[in-house]
């Protein structure tokens, strides 16, 4: 669509380049149409499987490339999460350990912030500083402050779920790791391990959907809350396939450091998050720039 036609229909119509043309939805009558249902609502193009292991391998890139930086941010959370522990633990709370760790998973998404504008800044040339890194909600405040709050909201939920899984399986029992691992290869155990196993996967599938690039969209594009949150979702669904094998590769990942008493996460924590600012820039084809929005179920049509 040239100017002219974008004037008469009243579409926006984006300067900025992209990497390719986004894939859009062919109608019977011959026509290639978009639909944006909200306003901010981003292009998202096909991806596949293949393109994980790109993703994966751009991350590994900006991590070596910005390592002091990417490994001190990695280290805040994984010191932040050390002292948690340790004060419940001295509290005389070391039920809530266990809670804690497996929901850093549903957390996930605001950790990465910080990596998403290193891998920013790196591509774009600018310096790549630790307070750029920890400061870079200033670019859509008021988002990720909601987005952040509902992950605060989600988490205290698990939190309390988890323990009244605990209670169903184990009756009259406070919660402890070492009650937890006597019982492991009991039928009260494997039951409470395939209770809590069902549970947190509905957890995290949700945080996953609305997660996946809700966050750099918010970052890179200053969008509100809900456009990113449903042009999220809506990009998982369509690109299912491959976010299901990128789902799995931050479960696999996430875990390897969490069963090495953090230490792994030094390494796996920022190259999920150096990854994830890579597939949100592949599946958002960045058709708009800050601050232009779509017009509500807007249609655009092409020969």
């Amino acid at each position: 669509m040239n100017e002219e036609e974008a004037a008469s229909t009243g579409k926006t119509v984006a300067s900025g380049p992209t990497l390719e043309e986004p894939q859009n939805q062919q109608s019977p009558d011959g026509l290639k149409r978009d639909v944006f249902l909200v306003k901010e609502m981003a292009l998202v193009r096909d991806v596949h499987t293949e393109d994980v292991w790109k993703w994966l391998a751009a991350g590994w890139a900006d991590l070596k490339a910005n390592t002091t930086v990417s490994i001190s941010y990695a280290a805040l959370f994984i010191i932040c999460g050390m002292i948690l522990s340790f004060g419940f633990y001295f509290l005389g709370w070391p039920y809530l350990i266990l809670p804690g760790l497996t929901g850093f998973l549903l957390v996930g998404p605001a950790v990465g912030l910080g990596f998403y504008e290193i891998s920013r800044r790196y591509a774009a040339g600018e310096k790549v500083t630790l307070v750029a890194a920890v400061t870079a909600a200033r670019y859509n405040k008021l988002g990720i402050f909601g987005f952040g709050v509902a992950l605060a909201f989600v988490f205290q939920v698990w939190i309390r779920i988890s323990f009244t899984v605990f209670a169903l399986n184990f009756p009259g029992i406070m919660p402890d790791w070492g009650i937890i691992l006597m019982r492991a290869l009991s039928m009260e155990g494997v039951y409470f391990g395939i209770s809590i196993a069902a549970v947190g996967a509905v957890f995290a599938t949700c945080i996953f959907f609305i997660g996946a690039f809700s966050m750099p969209m918010m970052m890179d594009r200053n969008s509100v809350l809900l456009s990113s949150l449903i042009t999220s979702a809506y990009a998982v669904v369509r690109n299912r396939n491959a976010t299901i094998l990128w789902a799995a590769i931050i479960v696999i990942f996430t875990g390897i450091g969490l069963v090495t008493a953090g230490i792994g996460l030094i390494v796996t924590l920022p190259l999920i998050g150096h990854a994830t600012w890579h597939a949100y820039k592949q599946v958002m084809s960045g058709d708009l720039r800050a601050g232009e929005t779509h017009s509500i179920a807007s249609i655009s049509a092409t020969e």
